[in-house]
């Protein structure tokens, strides 16, 4: 399996596709990051340093950039990542007849999976710790803040909170390898399963609660059915990892976000009422962020195991033919 992952890891940051779509991903994290911190300046040169303590370094990941913050950009366009390393792992080597000379070896079929799969996580994880080197760079340098403890412990959460995000897509654009002997077939349906996970399951959960809860005067809607609105869209987007990543991701780098529950009170109150609580609420602790993240975490590592696990019996089953 250590063979696989040299030669795996070799294709990877040999290939030309890998190269231009890293170079993709750094150029546009990085010009989001400076106009960012561009914004970071011109809030602490307003005095407002004062309100945003254990949180200023953070707010390069957080604040937009051109249109995009870093949260948004890796639930977005992070995906690609994966499905690039991912949609022909299997497939690609059923076409070029190298997997029936693999397995003629003494190399059983979970060592191949698992060695492709190991070699992806990593290089997602050299990728995704080189860009976040690269911003937090860009806040020492260019911006000229430095983190403090609590804030650097919060974007390792935030780290790996990402990995088992971008592992998901890895392990779904593997399987979908698998399942489809094109390379063609196999990316498109990768792009397909993006698309759906990422833009029609959000618009799903709205669709469906307002036609499970309408709402009866829309300009001035009753706490409980906000509340009910909220809980059938939320049960629907628990089938959408961009939605769980984007409001985990957020949670943990923002120490006043209280996730979604925070947003339903806050449009139920008076403008005075939001005002005083936005004023005098708290900042979460890490635990405090941590015991809000865990739902969203949940479901991130049950999708993630569970495409990797649909990959490995789905490869062990398949019939594999010398050319």
């Amino acid at each position: 399996m250590r063979a696989i992952i040299r030669k795996e890891l070799a294709d990877h940051f040999g290939s030309t596709r890998f190269m231009l779509l890293m170079a993709l991903i750094f150029m546009a994290a990085f010009l989001g990051a400076y106009l960012a911190g561009n914004g970071v300046r011109e809030i602490l040169a307003g005095g407002a340093s004062s309100h945003l303590a254990d949180r200023t370094f953070l707010l390069i990941f957080t604040a937009p950039g051109i249109l995009l913050s870093l949260v948004s950009f890796l639930a977005l366009l992070g995906p690609m990542v994966g499905l690039v390393l991912g949609f022909d792992a299997i497939n690609r080597e059923r076409n070029q007849g190298t997997l029936s000379k693999i397995l003629s070896q003494p190399i059983y079929r979970d060592e191949v999976i698992l060695g492709k799969y190991i070699a992806g996580f990593l290089t997602i994880a050299i990728l995704l710790t080189a860009l976040m080197l690269l911003l937090i760079g860009i806040g020492l340098i260019g911006v000229g803040l430095v983190p403090t403890g609590n804030e650097i412990l919060r974007l390792v959460i935030f780290w790996l909170i990402s990995l088992v995000y971008l592992g998901f897509w890895l392990g779904a654009a593997i399987l979908l390898s698998i399942i489809f002997r094109s390379v063609a077939t196999s990316a498109l349906a990768s792009a397909a399963l993006w698309i759906f996970l990422s833009f029609f399951v959000p618009i799903l959960g709205q669709a469906t609660a307002t036609a499970v809860v309408p709402i009866d005067d829309p300009s001035r809607p009753r706490a409980e059915e906000l509340a009910a609105y909220d809980r059938v869209g939320r049960l629907v987007t628990l089938a959408s990892p961009p939605s769980m990543y984007s409001e985990a991701a957020s949670i943990i780098l923002d120490p006043t976000h209280r996730g979604s529950e925070q947003n339903l009170k806050l449009s139920t109150m008076s403008r005075l009422d939001q005002f005083l609580l936005n004023r005098f609420q708290g900042i979460l602790s890490i635990s405090q962020s941590l015991i809000l993240v865990i739902p969203d975490l949940l479901v991130l590592i049950t999708f993630a195991v569970g495409t990797f696990i649909l990959s490995y019996i789905a490869f062990v089953k398949q019939e594999v033919r010398a050319v």
